[in-house]
């Protein structure tokens, strides 16, 4: 695995005020029907209430909120925006984790506004949620140091800051695509169910220390948040701030077991569920063993990995500043 020293011991306080420099927002048009489009101008009247030079930046396509983060990053930005949902986080993460391992340098802090489908990186983010809350987190939260997973496949690396995984979980963002018109959360189990009409268990081996697993899995995770896919809680012990990833795999189970495991999916109890097994750990080695191609979904962006394919996967601490709303410390409605 490609080491990243000069990230780790380049961690960030616990806590920190915000960096000085312009406020870069990077929106996503199309998060949430257009929501993005419709909070922006609070968002910019939040931040000139408190002083700050706002620069705005419309994302055009997959990819781009990359590329705008980490031009911000080189601008000496003091905050970056991500307004939209998982995929534009995760974009703008990668971007300004690229450019810190380029240059060295913390840089600028990342600030959530959600306005996707799922938002599973807001239910760990304190202040991210609801939206209101996170309006206010962007005027006057407190910049604090999360984790970040890194997998490394034929010769790429790609950064997570929810969590990754394999199985039915790829399969159910797929199948999001198709449900996104539904109301509230039938649009995840209706994505559920049509993942589990037409999926078959994939063999795996996973390595992770003394920790040893090979068999057929339904799905696999390694989760730095507690929930994906919007509703299912496959992570529920993780912890963004505490340097490990948290393993979750559910085994192959039949119709019996899955109905017996689904609840505890949806609530997070997921402790003697048939099929399940779960493991912390700051390193992980992942070979898919069946013929291929595979999907790896990162913070729900699924990923197409030829086969053969060994992914290794690495938390690396405290590399990711991001703006939390401390007073919400404890409140479980973010």
């Amino acid at each position: 695995m490609p080491p990243t020293p000069h990230l780790i011991a380049a961690c960030l306080p616990t806590t920190t005020s915000i960096p000085k420099g312009a406020v870069h927002l990077v929106l996503n048009p199309t998060s949430g029907g257009g929501a993005g489009l419709r909070v922006r101008p609070e968002l910019e009247r939040v931040l000139a209430g408190v002083g700050r030079e706002v620069l705005v930046h419309v994302t055009g396509g997959p990819g781009h909120a990359v590329e705008l983060a980490a031009a911000a990053h080189a601008a000496g930005a003091g905050m970056v925006v991500a307004v939209g949902g998982d995929g534009t986080a995760h974009e703008v993460a990668n971007g300004l984790l690229d450019a810190r391992q380029a240059g060295g340098a913390a840089g600028p802090a990342l600030a959530l506004v959600p306005v996707g489908t799922g938002n599973d990186f807001a239910k760990v983010l304190p202040g991210a949620a609801p939206r209101a809350r996170a309006l206010r987190t962007v005027g006057h939260g407190t910049v604090r140091a999360f984790d970040a997973g890194r997998v490394h496949w034929n010769g790429r690396s790609e950064w997570f800051v929810n969590a990754m995984g394999t199985g039915i979980d790829g399969e159910v963002v797929r199948q999001l695509a198709r449900s996104r018109n539904l109301p509230g959360g039938a649009v995840y189990l209706t994505a559920l169910v049509r993942a589990l009409l037409g999926y078959r268990p994939i063999p795996v081996r996973l390595t992770a220390g003394d920790f040893r697993f090979e068999g057929r899995v339904m799905t696999l995770a390694a989760g730095n948040g507690r929930c994906v896919g919007g509703a299912f809680q496959l992570c529920p012990g993780a912890r963004p701030d505490d340097g490990l990833l948290d393993v979750s795999i559910i085994a192959e189970i039949g119709p019996w077991g899955i109905a017996r495991t689904l609840p505890g999916v949806l609530t997070g109890r997921l402790a003697g569920k048939p099929g399940y097994l779960a493991h912390r750990t700051r390193r992980l080695r992942l070979e898919l063993l069946g013929p291929g191609p595979h999907h790896v979904q990162l913070d729900g962006e699924l990923r197409e990995v030829a086969a053969p394919a060994t992914l290794e996967v690495e938390v690396v601490p405290g590399v990711l500043p991001v703006l939390t709303d401390v007073s919400t410390e404890g409140d479980d409605s973010h």
